[in-house]
């Protein structure tokens, strides 16, 4: 879950925190000062039979960010009945999953090449 992966690369992964707010799509719980442990992405659908990630769909559509505990939880409850328990959890997520990804940020983050000044 957290981590450098080897499905996620580190502009994919900061584009999809940061399109999310740093916040968990589940729970809505603030991540920004979250330990790296802490936080990661989860799969909403097309996860493998059996648990894991290869060959799952690595979509940035089907991807979201989440804290451990709703990451942990979920294990393979559908993300919708997992996410009715949170109010307005559904309808966060299908708006996030829809929403760009700015990867051109996030590169420019990770190759510390955004010019901040004004």
């Amino acid at each position: 879950m957290t981590g450098s992966s080897s499905w996620c690369g580190k502009s994919k992964r900061l584009g999809l925190y940061i399109r999310s707010s740093w916040a968990c799509a589940y729970c809505a719980k603030d991540l920004k000062d979250a330990a790296p442990r802490e936080m990661g992405l989860d799969h909403l659908e097309d996860l493998v039979n059996g648990g894991g990630h290869k060959g799952a769909n690595h979509a940035v559509t089907n991807l979201v960010t989440c804290c451990r505990r709703c990451n942990s939880s979920r294990q393979a409850t559908p993300w919708r009945t997992f996410a009715a328990q949170f109010p307005g959890a559904v309808e966060r997520i299908e708006a996030q999953r829809l929403a760009p990804v700015n990867m051109e940020l996030a590169r420019a983050i990770i190759n510390g090449t955004t010019d901040w000044s004004d």
